[in-house]
């Protein structure tokens, strides 16, 4: 499996459009803390200020795996390019796995880049800050590594509607709908069938990202939080698994 894995990342490190990915997401970032700099839109940015504007945005990279979940398994599955790795005798399971591997792995060296560029360029425009502390650092750390389960969580769920779909685009069409509504579809059935479908909610992806995001979060939540992320990939890693054992490789 070891060298299927690094095979995804050695065809997908070399594609320019992973690393134009980084680079314009990068560059976002930049730009961002440029223009909060000239505009001087708010005289208190310092680099606890950029912390805190990241976990606000901890259900973004949700929605930017997407892009990682595209190169690595929807375009393959589109261009009828998996039957290669068939072909060759690898196992099915083995094959399902190790792009949720690879996509894990593009995806947090790229998280690591991106994060690099905005909080280091927010730390050389902005400055510390004089209520920095080692604790902040610690805080956002603990907070990245329990959505962490959750984010990977996210990419099971990509790879298996993007071994499903042939099309990618109605792929991440699915993939979005499923992220951006369900929370709001359970929220009006409750309203109409009954008030404890809003029980589902609390093992939601997005639910816990946001519950990540509380100025105040108690351990228990975070470790829910965390066990909702590993559930997540293990229930659709394994309905990847024997959807793809079962489908017609041509």
């Amino acid at each position: 499996m070891l060298n299927y894995i690094k095979a995804e990342l050695y065809r997908n490190f070399n594609r320019l459009y992973y690393w134009s990915f980084v680079i314009i997401i990068s560059g976002l970032g930049l730009s961002l803390n440029i223009l909060m700099k000239a505009t001087s839109v708010n005289a208190n940015m310092d680099l606890s200020e950029l912390m805190y504007m990241g976990i606000q945005s901890i259900n973004l990279p949700l929605f930017l795996v997407l892009m990682m979940i595209d190169i690595v398994t929807s375009e393959e599955n589109k261009n009828l390019t998996l039957k290669n790795a068939v072909s060759f005798g690898i196992p099915r399971n083995r094959i399902v796995l190790s792009k949720i591997i690879a996509t894990v792995v593009l995806s947090t060296i790229a998280a690591f880049i991106i994060l690099t560029v905005f909080l280091g360029s927010g730390a050389m425009l902005f400055g510390l800050g004089r209520d920095f502390s080692i604790d902040i650092v610690k805080d956002f750390s603990l907070r990245l590594l329990v959505a962490l389960p959750l984010w990977i969580g996210g990419i099971s769920v990509g790879t298996f509607l993007g071994i499903i779909f042939k099309n990618n685009t109605m792929s991440s069409f699915v993939y979005f709908g499923v992220f951006s509504m369900t929370g709001n579809i359970i929220s009006l059935l409750s309203l109409i069938v009954s008030p404890k479908l809003m029980n589902i909610n609390k093992f939601l992806i997005t639910t816990n990202l946001s519950n990540i995001k509380a100025d105040t979060v108690a351990s228990n939540t975070l470790g829910f939080a965390a066990l909702v992320g590993i559930g997540f990939t293990v229930v659709f890693t394994i309905l990847g698994m024997l959807y793809f054992n079962k489908k017609e490789i041509k």
